[in-house]
């Protein structure tokens, strides 16, 4: 016999409708629910969750995938990132958080599948920096996720993030060390010739290079790449032989995806908005006649893109019988001959742009250290 659990009006019906087998009925904005369980207890349960996940704007959750949040969440970011933050995080997204979330029910994402499937399977082939940052997207857009209602609780809340110096990272902080006590940089010897390589000439005369000033500025400003192709001949000020830096050109895509080159009006961080004074060797390096807007740029007047920049590099350090090296190269040994005279790290850290004198330190910590060495050695000679 039907067995029927009479409730309070707006609280639904519960019933036994066969043995062993209960059904919850009720009513919710206009749309009829049916929950059912073998008890009354497991059904009333059911009905009470379905409740308050309605009343937090959960009623279609079970139809949104954590990648189709994530698109939307996107969307949104992409209005207030910088270009190069925006695909960035888009990157990390598409390569280290759809292929193992995404698939998942929005409201399906526990903590331990985070932590165990996610942050610590990661921290075994990334450096801590990489894995920072998917931890970091995660948690972002599960907020974003539980205060549209979306979820009741993000469950990133209890996720560990790994320390830097946990031992799952070793492997990778070691190698990271040694790319920070491995820098490239031109010794004498190749700068030289790298400097007298980028001045070559064809028999009549003009120069084989057009855009190797490019080098030269960023060998005596320290200019990253993107900065360098940026500035502008209304940037430079002739009377004061000044340079000012607030652009960048960055690699970003159109409406179908292609990659393009844009400038964007800004450059990598606040810190990194500075006016350089500019020296002999890097007036120069400046073209004695302007092609357009940007101080180098193609035959068309348009910024150089970086593939280009870099096949330039190639062909000059070619000719000068080095090996590759990339545009960095120009920017670490700007600051490792600054650091050689003893300039301070504060200093080298504003002309270079850093937001903070810490990312120079730890950039820089072995030619800093090699300083110290020196300074301690021209102590001991004092006695």
């Amino acid at each position: 016999m039907e067995q029927i659990i009479r409730r309070k009006k707006g609280e639904g019906t519960v019933r036994e409708y066969k043995a062993g087998k209960w059904n919850a009925r009720i009513k919710l904005n206009g749309k009829s629910h049916d929950l059912y369980g073998d008890s009354e207890k497991e059904v009333v349960k059911k009905l009470n969750e379905l409740k308050k996940k309605i009343a937090l704007g959960k009623t279609d959750n079970k139809r949104i995938s954590y990648s189709d949040f994530l698109d939307s969440w996107l969307a949104k970011k992409k209005l207030i990132l910088k270009e190069q933050s925006y695909y960035r995080l888009e990157s990390t997204i598409e390569l280290h958080i759809k292929p193992l979330l995404g698939f998942y029910n929005l409201d399906k994402i526990d903590t331990a599948t985070i932590q165990d499937y996610v942050i610590n399977a990661k921290a075994k082939l990334f450096s801590y920096s990489s894995v920072k940052k998917i931890y970091d997207a995660i948690n972002e857009s599960m907020r974003e996720a539980r205060s549209m209602g979306k979820i009741i609780h993000n469950p990133v809340d209890l996720v560990v993030m790994p320390v830097s110096t946990n031992e799952l990272f070793s492997n990778k902080k070691n190698k990271e060390k040694n790319k920070t006590e491995n820098l490239e940089i031109f010794t004498d010897t190749e700068l030289e010739k790298f400097i007298t390589a980028a001045h070559a000439t064809h028999k009549n005369g003009k120069p084989i290079y057009k855009n190797a000033g490019l080098f030269i500025l960023m060998l005596n400003t320290g200019l990253r790449l993107g900065e360098a192709t940026a500035v502008k001949w209304s940037d430079y000020n002739d009377e004061y032989k000044t340079l000012r830096i607030f652009s960048s050109i960055i690699q970003s895509k159109n409406s179908d995806g292609k990659r393009i080159i844009k400038e964007q009006k800004s450059v990598k961080t606040k810190g990194s908005e500075r006016i350089l004074k500019l020296n002999s060797k890097a007036l120069s390096a400046l073209p004695e006649i302007a092609r357009g807007t940007y101080i180098f740029c193609n035959i068309d007047g348009k910024p150089l893109r970086p593939r280009n920049v870099q096949n330039t590099l190639d062909s000059i350090l070619n000719r000068a019988g080095i090996s590759h090296k990339s545009t960095h190269i120009f920017r670490h040994t700007f600051a490792s001959r600054l650091f050689a005279k003893g300039i301070d790290v504060k200093i080298v850290s504003e002309l270079l742009g850093h937001t903070d004198v810490r990312i120079t330190y730890n950039t820089y910590i072995t030619l800093i250290n090699q300083q110290k060495v020196q300074a301690m050695e021209a102590i001991e000679d004092m006695y």
